[in-house]
C-alpha cells in the first residue's frame, strides 16, 4: 500500500521519539517518503543507484521544513543527529542502536526499516502486512499526484528517467467520479 499523508499523521503520534530506534525509524520514514526514495537509498551507503551507477551525477534531494509538527522531516533529522551524537563524517545518517556494546550505533538495515513501518501501519489499525520498505515512495509519488504537481517535479525528485512512477496512482473516491462526470457532461451537451 502507499504510505498516504493521513497515514503519516496517524504514525506520529505513536511514534516513539524517545528512543533511538524510534527516532531513526521515523526520520527514516520521512526523509523517504518526502525525497521519493528507493528503500535501499535510505539504508544502505549508497555511491550508486539504480539510476546512477556509474556515480556520474548527483542526485539532490532537497527537504521542505514543517516546522512544529511530527511531519516536518528536517526536524526528524535533527532529532536524530541529537540522538545518535557526533559520528564520524563517513558514518551512514540512518542509524539504530546496536547489539553488543552498549549505545553503539549501526546502520538502519532494510529489514528494521520494514519492520518498524509495519509496526507503525499496525498500531494505528492499518493491517501491516499491506505495507513494506516501498511504501514510502509510492505513496509520495501517489499523494503528488493527487495534489496535481507537474509530473516533470516528481520524475525529477524520485530519480525516474521513464513514466513508471504513474502506476503508483490509485484514485480515491472523489477522483473516481471525475470521468463519469465528464462523460455526464457531454451527453447533456448532446441533448
Amino acid at each position: 500500500m502507499p504510505t498516504t499523508l493521513r497515514d503519516l499523521r496517524d504514525m506520529a503520534r505513536v511514534a516513539d521519539l524517545e528512543m533511538i530506534m524510534g527516532t531513526a525509524l521515523w526520520a527514516t520514514t520521512l526523509v523517504g517518503f518526502y525525497g521519493l526514495f528507493r528503500k535501499d537509498n535510505l539504508t544502505i551507503r549508497v555511491r550508486h543507484s539504480k539510476m546512477i551507477q556509474c556515480g556520474e551525477r548527483y542526485h539532490w534531494v532537497p527537504l521542505a521544513a514543517v516546522p512544529g509538527t511530527r511531519l516536518c522531516p528536517v526536524e526528524a533529522l535533527q532529532r536524530l543527529m541529537l540522538a545518535t551524537g557526533d559520528l564520524p563524517e563517513e558514518a551512514p545518517l540512518f542509524q539504530v542502536e546496536g547489539r553488543g556494546k552498549r549505545g553503539a550505533v549501526v546502520p538502519m538495515t532494510h529489514a528494521a526499516l520494514v519492520a518498524g513501518l509495519k509496526r507503525l501501519a499496525g498500531q494505528v489499525g492499518l493491517d501491516p502486512a499491506r505495507y513494506a520498505g516501498y511504501s514510502l515512495r509510492r505513496g509520495e509519488a501517489t499523494a503528488t499526484l493527487r495534489l496535481k504537481v507537474d509530473r516533470i517535479y516528481i520524475k525529477l525528485q524520485g530519480n525516474w528517467n521513464s513514466d513508471c512512477y504513474e502506476r503508483y496512482r490509485e484514485l480515491d473516491d472523489e477522483q473516481r467520479l471525475i470521468l463519469p462526470a465528464v462523460f455526464a457532461e457531454a451527453v447533456k451537451e448532446l441533448s
